[in-house]
């Protein structure tokens, strides 16, 4: 058996989940899951049987549209399609409607050019609607019927087939049969139901289009090419002609192409993108490495170990889909209300003519008119808009607000969250190391500077970026030398430097008494510590850490006020991840975490009986994010991290996430209100229907004004308030002052702003170093006061 996904066009509801699975189910061998929010359909079949094509031309048979090879472009065609059909509805519409307008009594006065009245134009333009674009609803109800699935397409058929016939019908009368003359026509209810369900299908579309391009940008993340040594020779073969234990050469700044182990040279690699650390990891031969991760310095040559779907990636984006398949759907209401509701309404259809003709003895046309207004006003445009549209506003709102949502699934989930796990590095934290703490002789800072300037690693570009701020020189360095695993070493103006951990200390065997009690401090603070050490003889030491996020503890707090439970889970050593989880008050920490276990984990916890959310950024959290109750990715983070969430936050501010979840409460009673407007109307509107209180063309324009309606009260989320949780934590009792400091680029840069205003009696400073906005409470102190003191840093402000 093997598993593959496919993405299917066509798919707009749960009935569609349903017939794709009726269908597979009667097929040997092969089980079909379908994830109609992603638009993909998730085959685990017998390949000695079928193929991957033969899967496509089942899918083609009950009138679906597979994908076998997606690219970025589909979406896009897609979309001008659906664009197109729109515009050509509503082209060939307007004449129909504007002949209907001049029936009713109250646009009586409006001017009707005689071709429009016309019953032979009204049947051209109305069967372009009808047979051309609305083909696509015929052939989801037959298709639907023979798998025994009823959904919205069959009310769409019965309705718009109904009122084009019938005027067939009218029409026939007035042309051929002496003394008849029919002045009105019902063309234009048929061009006016298909017209605004193609909108909301559309309005659908927009609204899941984000949902699978980053996961097809992640299946190009690898390297489309491999430099591999032939007989001697380097060649570039495409990645498929790899094998398992050939030699690959890759150059600085160029992904490793698969999985495998050094051979030979040593370098750093950016595993950013799978393992969510930002940091650099220096690999030597004999370390394993991982195909699309980056080689960042030196040339290495590494043997393939891993090949096709059995490299990480692969298997993260198998693990990814698969995630999302067995994810148990939240079906849209709509789509629930459908398997009941389109039954109900031609029953109630058919009951009505045999009433009123069999019973009561109405003519035919009576009869059939009132059934017809029947199908016509229950054919759910209401309902089909209900979810979208209001679903669209919340994501413009929220989008105002740096959040993006991808589906209807988080709103309905989101006020039942009980429990918030976090990853930590790029979550919690900024994702970048700082020099947070520097103690001994300040004198050589010029020593530390030009060392670190000969190195490349993370922690010594932040060591310069401290440096640089100090104003230090460089100094002419000889004799450089790197310490695997220790630090570094050189000799500057005679003498020799060392700097580095303290294995180096004890290797020397110098004295650390006098920074031991710092040195110890430091550690339990989780910091990475090292020593500068000139002429065998400890003269400093300094400390490097990941900071916490300004609004990280914010949001912490506030999630425990509201009740809801935060968690840590992270690869990171468990000094540093009990160091932090303490200093933000998270209870529940999970360390030194695999990234195939983080998912096991939230599973672990949904099994406590808890609603669970994971916010990450990271390749390895996407297996999580997926199968989390809800996800929220960064997007600062990776495509697949943000393509496995439901929900991503655009900011690095974490108050976001409180955000996202009262905008998605309020868009949900939003939704609640408009199916109560859609039933309400269907209750009355059926009845009066059925009594001949309603003409087809009355009831076309109630069911055209239930859909306005719709949209109105969807467009209402636009001024719901969000909260602000900055202005929450600031003080009161003292003005506030804001200044942009253009040049404000790092964590370092925002802890000597923060110190110094600090230093000079500004108690109250919050800093948001992603906006580079500085925020002071003046205390009674001039506002020019607060701008000499972070020039005087070496810094730009605009007022």
């Amino acid at each position: 058996m093997i598993k593959k996904s496919m993405r299917v066009d066509g798919m707009t509801c749960a009935m569609c989940a349903k017939t794709i699975t009726n269908t597979f189910e009667n097929y040997e061998g092969i089980e079909a899951k379908v994830n109609v929010g992603a638009g993909k359909v998730l085959f685990n079949y017998d390949e000695t049987n079928y193929s991957l094509v033969d899967i496509a031309n089942i899918i083609k048979e009950i009138g679906y549209d597979p994908i076998l090879e997606e690219t970025l472009e589909d979406n896009k065609k897609l979309r001008i399609k659906l664009r197109r059909e729109i515009y050509i509805s509503v082209f060939f519409s307007i004449p129909l409607l504007w002949a209907m307008f001049g029936h009713l009594e109250f646009t009586s006065w409006l001017y009707v050019p005689s071709i429009f009245m016309d019953g032979r134009f009204q049947l051209v333009v109305a069967g372009v609607v009808q047979f051309y674009i609305g083909r696509r609803f015929y052939k989801g109800a037959y298709h639907g019927i023979r798998k025994k699935s009823l959904g919205m397409d069959i009310l769409v058929v019965l309705g718009t087939t109904s009122a084009y016939v019938y005027s067939m019908y009218l029409l026939a009368e007035t042309l051929w049969v002496e003394g008849v003359m029919h002045h009105e026509y019902f063309f234009e209810i048929s061009a006016l139901i298909i017209t605004m369900v193609l909108i909301g299908n559309y309005i659908e579309h927009l609204a899941k289009e984000r949902t699978t391009d980053a996961l097809i940008e992640l299946m190009n993340l690898g390297a489309k090419e491999a430099r591999v040594i032939k007989d001697g020779v380097e060649q570039m073969i495409d990645i498929d002609e790899v094998f398992l234990g050939d030699h690959i050469i890759v150059l600085a700044n160029e992904k490793i192409p698969v999985d495998g182990k050094i051979v030979e040279g040593k370098s750093f690699i950016n595993e950013s993108m799978i393992t969510g650390e930002s940091v650099p990891v220096e690999k030597t031969v004999d370390a394993n490495v991982i195909g699309a991760t980056i080689n960042l310095r030196e040339r290495i040559v590494i043997e393939a170990t891993k090949i096709g779907s059995d490299t990480l990636l692969s298997q993260i984006v198998s693990y990814v889909e698969e995630a999302s398949a067995e994810k148990p759907p939240i079906q849209r209401t709509a789509d629930k209300i459908a398997s009941w509701f389109v039954p109900a309404v031609v029953s109630i259809a058919l009951i009505n003519f045999v009433i009123h003709f069999a019973i009561l003895s109405d003519t035919f046309t009576y009869s059939f008119t009132t059934t017809i207004a029947i199908l016509v006003i229950s054919c759910p445009c209401a309902l089909g808009l209900a979810t979208p549209t209001s679903i669209l506003v919340g994501n413009g709102k929220a989008a105002q607000n740096h959040i993006l949502y991808k589906g209807g699934e988080f709103f309905e989930l989101a006020n039942k969250i009980e429990a918030i796990a976090f990853d930590k590095t790029g979550t919690l934290t900024a994702g970048k190391p700082s020099v947070t703490d520097y103690i001994g002789d300040s004198s050589i800072i010029n020593y530390l500077y030009s060392i670190e300037k000969e190195s490349t690693h993370p922690i010594s570009v932040a060591v310069q970026e401290y440096c640089k701020d100090k104003d230090a020189e460089y100094l002419k360095v000889s004799d450089f030398e790197t310490l695997e695993g220790k630090g570094i070493k050189a000799t500057i103006d005679n003498k020799e430097v060392y700097v580095g951990s303290v294995k180096i200390v004890n290797e020397l065997n110098i004295d650390l008494s006098k920074f031991e009690a710092d040195y110890n401090r430091l550690l339990k603070e989780a910091k990475t510590v090292n020593f500068v050490i000139v002429d065998n003889k400890i003269t400093s030491l300094y400390a490097v850490r990941d900071e916490i996020k300004d609004t990280t503890p914010i949001v912490i707090r506030e999630m425990k006020r509201r009740g809801l439970e935060p968690y840590m889970i992270t690869g990171d050593n468990k000094i540093v991840a009990n160091a932090i989880a303490k200093e933000l008050g998270i209870e529940h920490v999970y360390a030194e975490v695999l990234p195939q276990e983080k998912a096991s984990i939230v599973e672990e916890i949904k099994k406590t009986g808890k609603i669970v959310a994971f916010v990450g950024d990271g390749i390895n959290d996407a297996p999580a994010l997926k199968l989390a109750d809800v996800g929220f990715a960064m997007g600062h983070g990776t495509d697949i991290a943000i393509d496995s969430s439901d929900v991503t936050l655009m900011s690095y501010d974490l108050g976001l996430v409180i955000k996202a979840i009262d905008m998605s409460k309020a868009t949900l009673k939003n939704i609640y209100q408009n199916f109560a407007w859609a039933f309400s109307y269907n209750l009355i509107a059926i009845p009066m229907a059925a009594t001949g209180n309603l003409s087809m063309a009355v009831a076309a324009t109630a069911m055209a004004f239930s859909s306005i309606m719709v949209v109105l009260n969807a467009l209402r989320l636009k001024t719901y308030k969000l909260p602000d949780f900055k202005s929450e934590e600031m003080k009161e009792g003292g003005q506030m002052m804001k200044v942009k400091v253009s040049n404000m680029t790092c964590g370092h840069c925002k802890m000597t702003i923060e110190n110094e205003l600090k230093a000079n009696g500004f108690d109250n400073v919050k800093i948001d170093l992603e906006n580079k906005i500085v925020e002071v409470e003046l205390n009674g102190k001039a506002e020019s006061d607060v701008v000499s003191i972070i020039e005087s840093k070496g810094y730009d402000v605009e007022l």
